[in-house]
């Protein structure tokens, strides 16, 4: 399980195209493996805004998610676990 701690828009245009691309990287943390030490470990990762669209829920900080990957080490899709959203005025 990942706790959702801050999300960005990204855009960028790929090298070997001209047509950008969209989307939103988010940025979590988890609890470390014991047998590999303490504390929590960082990770981020990209979504693109058509697989954003597929999700039913909209991602947010305070979120618990569970990440799914394709077999190419890519996010496939998030689950909501838990929704302890922050609310930031």
């Amino acid at each position: 399980m990942a706790k959702i701690v801050g999300i960005a828009d990204t855009n960028f245009t790929p090298k070997d195209s001209d047509k950008p691309i969209e989307g939103k990287t988010l940025y979590t943390t988890e609890t470390m493996d014991p047998r590999r030490g303490q504390g929590e470990t960082t990770d981020h990762f990209f979504l693109t805004t058509a697989k954003l669209a597929t999700l039913d829920f909209v991602p947010a900080p305070g979120q618990t998610v569970e990440v799914f990957y394709n077999r190419y080490g890519k996010v496939a899709t998030l689950k909501l676990v838990s929704d302890d959203t922050l609310i930031i005025a």
